[in-house]
């Protein structure tokens, strides 16, 4: 099955936050492909403390929220398949809520600006990245299935955060650049 089949097929399962099922899932599935220098994605994790993503997000609720009513946030990694130097979040606010039906309304935030948040844990993958081009058909589908899985554990730990964000009263939807696989915590 495709890495495109499987996030379609586990989209939901992600949304609801049942993360960890999908990480095993996708892990078993790239054990099957050709070996590569992608496969270090099914052993990485991100480092960064839980604790710290979590008072990133406290300190960007506090300066948004004097400033609109906030109904979501939405956390959004950079497009780090071609971006390996500095793999980071960003966060986003709105003032209304849209739901899954249709995420055209996730471009629509009312936030200022905010430093991003550098990812951290994963760097020898992302010196992979920068040394092999992603769209080169020597990997097959590796690449594909390592960048799905950085969005997954991704996921996870921003749903390992989500509780420990001490204003958070709305929900907090996640996903990595151009990828429409969102989690979301709802406090």
């Amino acid at each position: 099955m495709s890495w495109f089949n499987i996030a379609q097929e586990i989209a939901p399962q992600v949304q609801a936050g049942d993360i960890e099922p999908c990480i095993e899932r996708l892990k078993n599935e790239m054990t099957k492909l050709p070996d590569s220098p992608f496969h270090m994605a099914t052993v990485l994790d991100f480092t960064n403390s839980p604790k710290e993503v979590a008072s990133h997000f406290e300190k960007f609720i506090a300066q948004e929220s004097t400033r609109l009513p906030l109904r979501a946030i939405y956390a959004e990694t950079n497009g780090f398949d071609i971006n390996p130097d500095r793999w980071f979040f960003d966060v986003f606010a709105y003032d209304t809520y849209g739901g899954h039906d249709d995420y055209g309304w996730l471009a629509e935030w009312k936030s200022d600006s905010y430093p991003s948040m550098t990812l951290a844990g994963m760097e020898s993958l992302q010196r992979v990245y920068a040394r092999e081009y992603v769209g080169d058909s020597k990997h097959g589908d590796a690449p594909h299935y390592a960048s799905f899985l950085v969005l997954l554990k991704f996921q996870k730990l921003i749903k390992s955060s989500a509780p420990l964000i001490g204003n958070l009263q709305f929900p907090l939807l996640a996903t990595s650049h151009d990828y429409d696989v969102i989690f979301e915590f709802n406090p």
